[in-house]
């Protein structure tokens, strides 16, 4: 049989991408009332696939590393490359990865460092891609990337909804700049509504609001 959550889940301090995502469902007026209930079985699966994932990517980053260190001619705009692809990954994954995550850092660091120093005249375009690059790395963006996503198509507004404000402000600041992207600011006003009506806090509706509609600070 299998067991519900009655009283509210012990959650890992460094929930990985599988684990997040039970973490945002669990008793939320954001989410539809079936997906509010979490089982124990689930949670142990979470962090069995959380676990596994974060075991392959540690293994692949740290074989990288040494490879970058041990090779005589290093591809400087391959590696770089390389680099913000596993820094996108990695916030994909979640889960406590600070260690690889901060080597990856470092890695970008002195490869643009490197990259401007032999061609300065190629440093706005260095620049535009690390940018776009962070902003891939928005854990929402990237965990609902993911082709194996916990995220459902039907629950992306409520997902995005139970992140922290300055989250909902880098998404909405993503919405308003493409006509197309989703969620629109009617879909987030739509769940917002929808939530109030069962229950959901009026005045933190409005600070979500507020944070959509504002610009991010620059990172």
């Amino acid at each position: 049989m299998t067991k519900m959550f009655w009283k509210k889940p012990k959650w890992s301090k460094f929930p990985g991408c599988f684990e997040r995502h039970l973490q945002r469902r669990y008793n939320n007026i954001l989410f539809p009332p079936e997906r509010r209930r979490v089982s124990k079985e689930e949670i142990a699966q979470a962090r069995k696939r959380d676990e596994m994932d974060k075991e392959r990517f540690v293994k692949e980053v740290l074989e990288f590393e040494a490879q970058i260190r041990n090779s005589v001619y290093v591809d400087f705009l391959s590696a770089l490359q390389k680099v913000q692809d596993f820094l996108e990954e990695a916030a994909s994954i979640g889960g406590d990865i600070g260690h690889v995550t901060k080597i990856l850092e470092d890695l970008e660091d002195k490869t643009i460092k490197y990259l401007n120093e032999k061609k300065p005249e190629g440093n706005h375009l260095l620049e535009k891609a690390r940018s776009h690059s962070v902003l891939a790395r928005t854990p929402f963006l990237a965990q609902h990337k993911r082709k194996d996503t916990p995220i459902l198509e039907s629950e992306e507004v409520p997902t995005l909804l139970s992140e922290d404000l300055p989250t909902i402000s880098v998404v909405g600041l993503v919405s308003r700049s493409f006509p197309n992207f989703k969620p629109s600011t009617e879909d987030i006003r739509k769940c917002l509504d929808e939530a109030i009506l069962q229950g959901f806090d009026k005045e933190y509706a409005q600070q979500i609001i507020n944070a959509w509609n504002e610009i991010p600070p620059v990172q």
